[in-house]
């Protein structure tokens, strides 16, 4: 019998990074409230290599709108730094979450602002 190993890429557990309950709670809030606007009408989960990343669309159809990403913090391997997208691009980095949903409301505000007038 004969070992056979294999060569793809496994992550374990603690590389995965993954959305607190407290953090899906409040970045939920903030999306029921833009489907109320009709800023938006859907939204992922997606853990990719290492990092966890919450999108908001549109439209199911379209490219994500805005991205939350949190990955491990490279300085300290205990904290979490949290990244604002828009359209593929950094906006934001920090790392509290509240800070970066703050500034995403204030984006979701002018988006609402421009699409009534």
């Amino acid at each position: 019998m004969q070992l056979i190993k294999s060569k793809a890429i496994n992550y374990n557990d603690k590389d995965k990074v993954f959305f607190s309950k407290k953090e899906l709670q409040i970045i939920l809030q903030l999306y029921s409230k833009q489907v109320s606007c009709g800023t938006c009408r859907d939204y992922s989960i997606d853990n990719i290599k290492k990092k966890a990343v919450f999108s908001f669309f549109k439209s199911t159809f379209d490219k994500p709108l805005f991205q939350i990403e949190k990955k491990k913090d490279a300085k300290n391997i205990l904290s979490f730094q949290f990244n604002l997208t828009y359209k593929q691009k950094i906006i934001e980095t920090n790392v509290s979450i509240t800070k970066i949903l703050r500034r995403l409301d204030k984006r979701f505000e002018f988006f609402n602002k421009n699409k009534k007038g």
